[in-house]
C-alpha cells in the first residue's frame, strides 16, 4: 500500500477532539450493536471474527482508554491533578449508577407480560448451545437482586464490560499521575507485566459479573495502553502515520491477512453463512485459538492483530480522510462520539426487538431489517440529543 501525504490535519481536528478516534469508535459501537442483537443478517456476517480474529470489545476498551489520556491531559495544562481525577471518579460513579438503573429496569420489565427479556437475561453460548442465566432467579428475595446488583454480580451479559469500564476509570487517575511524571515507560512496564501474570494464573481480583468474560487484570492493559498513547497523542500519531514509518504499516498489512486468512479457518464461523478453509486441523485450529487467541484472557496473538488492524484503519483514516469522512463520518462519528449513550441504548433495542414476532422468523432479510431499523435510529436519536440530560454519553 502506497503512502503518499496525509490529509490535512486540520480536517481531523476540531474542538480538540481528534474524529479519526470518533469514527473508529463509531465503527466499534456500529459493531456492538450487530454483535449485541445476535442474528445472522447481511451486516452482522462480517462482524463476528471476519476480517480476524478480533472483535468490538477490544477495540472499545483501546480507544475509551486512548480518548480518555487524550483529553485528561488536555485539562491538565489549565487544572490540577486532583480536578482532573475528581472527574474521573465522578464519572465512575455515574456510570455505576447506570448500571443499577439498567438492571433494575430489566427486573422490572421481566415483571410486565408481553415483554420478551430473555436475550438480556441470559447468555448463549452459541458454540455449546449451553445457556447461563445472568440475572438472579425471580422468586429470590429482594436482598439477593440488591446484593449482587450493588456488586455487579447480576446484569445483561451485553453490557458487562461497562462494569469494567467502571473500575478502569476509578484507577485512571493514578495511571495519569505517573504519566504526568514521567513515569510512562515503568507504568508500561507495570501493566504488562501484570497482564503476563493473568495469563498464567487467571486471577479473578472482583467476582463481578464482567470478570467471566472481562478479567480486570487481563483488559487493563488495553486500557491504560490507550491512556499512555491518548496522553502523548502527537508523538504516537505522528509516528504511527509518518510516511518514513511505510514499514510499520506494511508489517501491518501482512499480519493482517496472515491472520484474516487464519480467522477464514475457524470451523465454528458464527453467523457466517457460507463454508470456512480447511485447511488447518480443527482440533489444532481449535488448540491453537484457546493459547493465543482467546477473548475472555485477552490472547496474545489477538492483541497484536487489534494492533495491526489500528494502524491499518489509522492510516488509511489520515491520509484519505475527506473520503471516508463524507462516505461514513456523517453516521460513524456521531455515534462515535456518544458511545457510552449508545451502548446503553441499544440494551433496551434488544428488548424491544425481543419483544415483537420478528425474529421468530430468523429471515436474513428479515433481520438485515432489524439491524438498519436500530442502527438509523440510534443515530437520529443521538443526532436529537434524545434525552441527553439524562443518559450517559
Amino acid at each position: 500500500m502506497n503512502i503518499d501525504c496525509p490529509a490535512d490535519s486540520s480536517a481531523f481536528i476540531q474542538s480538540g477532539r481528534d474524529l479519526r478516534l470518533d469514527f473508529l469508535r463509531g465503527l466499534i459501537m456500529l459493531l456492538v450493536v450487530l454483535i449485541h442483537l445476535s442474528y445472522l443478517s447481511l451486516l452482522s456476517m462480517f462482524a463476528w471474527e471476519r476480517i480476524g480474529l478480533v472483535s468490538s470489545a477490544e477495540g472499545f476498551v483501546f480507544l475509551s482508554g486512548t480518548v480518555l489520556g487524550l483529553v485528561s491531559k488536555k485539562r491538565m495544562t489549565t487544572e490540577a491533578w486532583f480536578t482532573t481525577a475528581r472527574r474521573l471518579w465522578r464519572r465512575s460513579v455515574q456510570l455505576y449508577i447506570a448500571y443499577l438503573v439498567i438492571i433494575f429496569s430489566i427486573v422490572l420489565f421481566r415483571m410486565i407480560p408481553g415483554i420478551e427479556t430473555f436475550d438480556v437475561t441470559h447468555w448463549i453460548d452459541f458454540n455449546t448451545g449451553l445457556v447461563y442465566p445472568v440475572f438472579p432467579d425471580p422468586d429470590l428475595p429482594w436482598s439477593t437482586f440488591l446484593e449482587r446488583a450493588l456488586l455487579l454480580r447480576m446484569g445483561p451479559h451485553q453490557f458487562q464490560i461497562i462494569g469494567l469500564y467502571i473500575l478502569l476509570i476509578a484507577f485512571s487517575p493514578i495511571i495519569l499521575f505517573l504519566i504526568r511524571q514521567g513515569k510512562t515507560l515503568w507504568v508500561l512496564v507495570w501493566i504488562w507485566t501484570i497482564f503476563t501474570l493473568d495469563d498464567f494464573y487467571h486471577f479473578n481480583v472482583t467476582h463481578a459479573q464482567f470478570e467471566y468474560a472481562f478479567p480486570l487484570l487481563s483488559w487493563q492493559a488495553l486500557f491504560f495502553t490507550g491512556i499512555a498513547i491518548g496522553y502523548h497523542r502527537k508523538t504516537m500519531f505522528s509516528y504511527i502515520t509518518a510516511p518514513k514509518q511505510q514499514w510499520l504499516n506494511n508489517l501491518a498489512w501482512l499480519v493482517a491477512l496472515g491472520l484474516f486468512f487464519l480467522a477464514m479457518n475457524n470451523t465454528n464461523a458464527l453467523f457466517w453463512p457460507g463454508p470456512t478453509f480447511s485447511l488447518i486441523d480443527p482440533e489444532a485450529y481449535t488448540e491453537m485459538y484457546v493459547r493465543w487467541f482467546d477473548k475472555t484472557w485477552l490472547g496474545v496473538g489477538r492483541v497484536i492483530n487489534n494492533a495491526a488492524l489500528f494502524i491499518i484503519l489509522f492510516n488509511a483514516l489520515t491520509y484519505h480522510w475527506p473520503k471516508f469522512n463524507k462516505l461514513l463520518g456523517w453516521f460513524l462519528i456521531p455515534i462515535g462520539q456518544a458511545s457510552l449513550y449508545v451502548f446503553i441504548l441499544h440494551i433496551y433495542f434488544i428488548v424491544l426487538i425481543s419483544s415483537t414476532p420478528l425474529p421468530g422468523y430468523e429471515n436474513i432479510l428479515i433481520n438485515t431489517g432489524i439491524h438498519l431499523f436500530t442502527l438509523i435510529m440510534i443515530w437520529w436519536m443521538v443526532k436529537n440529543q434524545f434525552l441527553f440530560k439524562i443518559i450517559p454519553r
